[in-house]
């Protein structure tokens, strides 16, 4: 896991697979689906697979939420009420992902110790002993005010272990007992924090390899600036 959860190799085959048969498919004239389910949009799904370009919607995560992907998108996480994560592939490589955590409930630093979730997210990055965060800049996302900033993880003790094992740092806890985590390799990884998203805190992050972000960085943004909140 990056900042993430974990998908079975298995399961990430079958989505390599699906996505070029989609990419096969999309060839050939006929397209499936009406206009009008492509205009309104589609669920998204609830297992890892491969996404047609066009918007979808959050089944399960709350506060509800849409967006629009390109070409070579796909789920790769199971969604749940405070997660969704998709991603971008290329040549059966992930290139990069997106997540979307309604955070509750955070690992207190440099223990497995799960917490409510401070009201001030954005003060407890700053203060975490095991990341480091850049300057947070201003931004929006579905016309909510939040910022955004850089973050990556410090050298971390010789005898830090945490929930998701060594080399890596445990961040938020969800509802389905997993966690989402940074670990300490060479990516990197944009946060935006949304302090009142209807009432809630809603954390987004893209992240890459390192030597991919700059060329991922554009494509996540472009997602993220098509996100659209409820019936807003």
């Amino acid at each position: 896991m990056y900042p993430r959860r974990l998908v079975s190799q298995a399961l990430k085959l079958g989505l390599l697979l699906t996505l070029v048969i989609l990419a096969l498919s999309s060839c050939g004239g006929g397209a499936e689906g009406s206009q009008e389910e492509e205009a309104k949009g589609r669920p998204l799904p609830q297992d890892p697979k491969a996404l047609r370009p066009g918007e979808y919607h959050s089944v399960k995560f709350k506060p509800s939420a849409s967006f629009v992907v390109s070409k070579g998108w796909a789920n790769t996480e199971a969604q749940l009420p405070d997660s969704i994560e998709v991603g971008e592939v290329e040549q059966q490589e992930e290139v990069g992902w997106i997540n979307f955590v309604n955070v509750k409930e955070v690992f207190k630093p440099g223990t497995r110790n799960v917490v409510d979730a401070p009201k001030d997210l954005v003060a407890w990055y700053q203060h975490h002993p095991y990341l480091n965060t850049d300057k947070p800049e201003p931004t929006s996302v579905g016309g909510v005010e939040g910022v955004q900033f850089d973050v990556l993880v410090k050298d971390l003790p010789e005898d830090y272990y945490g929930v998701c094992g060594r080399g890596c740092v445990d961040i938020f806890s969800l509802s389905n007992g997993e966690q989402t985590t940074y670990h300490y390799e060479a990516h990197k990884r944009r946060v935006i924090v949304l302090k009142d998203v209807k009432g809630e805190t809603v954390y987004i992050a893209f992240s890459s390899h390192a030597d991919r972000f700059d060329e991922f960085a554009p494509e996540a943004q472009e997602v993220v600036d098509s996100v659209k909140w409820g019936d807003s």
